[in-house]
């Protein structure tokens, strides 16, 4: 059974936090796995190893002028208290420089591959910004492409590749 839209926000929000955890909170969460209990999530269901999937599929637009280009954008917002915009409109520049270069991609998973690796950018280059940015990717994922990944199965069913 498909989950509801609440355990896709869920999955989402787990999924970015070990997405742009440090590695010392990803070895924790994998010391205390036995103990840990997602309520509507299932048991198929790993945030690390679908963040991992995710990062690796970002990484193909990491060194992108464009990300360098709407960091300073961000930046910006981030002072404004406008985050969530700016972070909108970024991935939506990013993604269409990059949609004459992609292929065959979905809609769908090229605003996924261009919102991870802008929030991993944003990580690496300002990582004052990494709480920010965590629920700004959160809040657009889950508004952009919730019921997609929904409609997959959840996160552990989208067909990330790189």
């Amino acid at each position: 059974m498909a989950p509801n839209q609440v355990s896709v926000e869920s999955q989402t929000e787990l999924v970015i936090y070990y997405l742009l955890a440090d590695e010392n909170e990803i070895e924790s969460r994998m010391l205390n796995a036995s103990n840990v209990e997602c309520d509507g999530i299932d048991d198929s269901f790993d945030p690390v190893l679908i963040a991992d999937k995710l990062r690796s599929v970002a990484d193909a637009m990491s060194d992108d002028a464009m990300l360098r280009a709407a960091l300073a954008d961000l930046k910006q917002a981030a002072a404004e208290e406008a985050l969530d915009a700016a972070f909108r409109q970024c991935v939506e520049t990013l993604c269409e420089s990059h949609a004459s270069k992609g292929g065959e991609v979905a809609p769908e998973m090229q605003l996924i591959r261009a919102s991870v690796a802008f929030g991993l950018y944003v990580k690496k280059i300002s990582p004052d910004l990494k709480d920010k940015v965590q629920g700004a990717l959160t809040n657009f994922l889950n508004r952009h492409v919730g019921t997609w990944v929904s409609k997959q199965g959840g996160w552990d069913k989208v067909p990330v590749s790189s």
